[in-house]
């Protein structure tokens, strides 16, 4: 899995973000089609905070569903965007959110999630997420940044 992430195609821009719970739950419900149709059409990238965070829970996860990451990773269909935090270090993720917008920490209560939105709000992408406890939230969709925070897949 490693690898595959390190080949990914590194970009400083994107349109869509996508969260590590986006990937997993289009991917576990047979989205895949739809994702890939959608990457394919549109600039998609993740992160390399959340590339860690997937990488950690792949291990985690059955072997049916390895299979479809790996097939999708191999595509290369999203890109990656460097970030220089990593996940479990608390200190350094609020501190690289504070760095971009201090009040983020006060509608985000998880710093790692907060750090995939402080990203988004810097190169002004979209965010597609399924946490509806931190990110997907009315508060958040109405914030100042002029992104759309999606559960889904724009039509």
């Amino acid at each position: 899995m490693k690898e595959l992430i390190t080949n990914l195609e590194t970009t400083e821009k994107t349109n869509y973000l996508l969260d590590t719970c986006f990937l997993i739950y289009e991917l576990e419900n047979n989205n895949t089609k739809k994702l890939e149709e959608f990457c394919k059409k549109n600039s998609v990238a993740m992160i390399s905070f959340n590339l860690e965070e997937l990488e950690h829970v792949s291990k985690k996860i059955s072997n049916h569903f390895k299979d479809h990451l790996r097939k999708f990773l191999k595509e290369k269909l999203i890109k990656k965007i460097i970030v220089e935090v990593h996940p479990g270090n608390r200190e350094s993720e609020e501190n690289y959110v504070k760095n971009i917008d201090e009040r983020l920490l006060e509608l985000i209560p998880d710093h790692s999630d907060a750090v995939l939105i402080a990203k988004a709000f810097e190169i002004q992408a979209n965010v597609l997420t399924r946490d509806k406890h931190h990110i997907y939230t009315t508060i958040l969709e109405n914030y100042e940044h002029n992104i759309q925070i999606l559960n889904n897949l724009p039509k």
